[in-house]
């Protein structure tokens, strides 16, 4: 699926790739960005967290989070 985010340090668009993926038993997102390396996302109690990197910017996950939260109320099978 892809999405589309605004880069929150530079206000610029970012197209992303996101595939469903297991991340040690979690339902989770493995986020593809052009040029740089991957990273994966678990939404948890409502919060959506970068679970596999350390150095994060956190507005920018809460970005991708946003467009990520209507798929998973959708596609949930809870």
């Amino acid at each position: 699926m892809k999405i589309l985010v605004k880069d929150p340090v530079t206000n610029g668009e970012i197209e992303m790739d996101a595939q469903r993926e297991d991340y040690n038993g979690e339902a989770a997102w493995r986020i593809l960005s052009p040029g740089k390396d991957s990273f994966v996302m678990v939404e948890r109690g409502g919060e959506w967290t970068v679970v596999d990197e350390e150095d994060f910017n956190p507005e920018l996950a809460k970005l991708i989070g946003k467009s990520l939260h209507p798929v998973e109320r959708y596609n949930s099978l809870t």
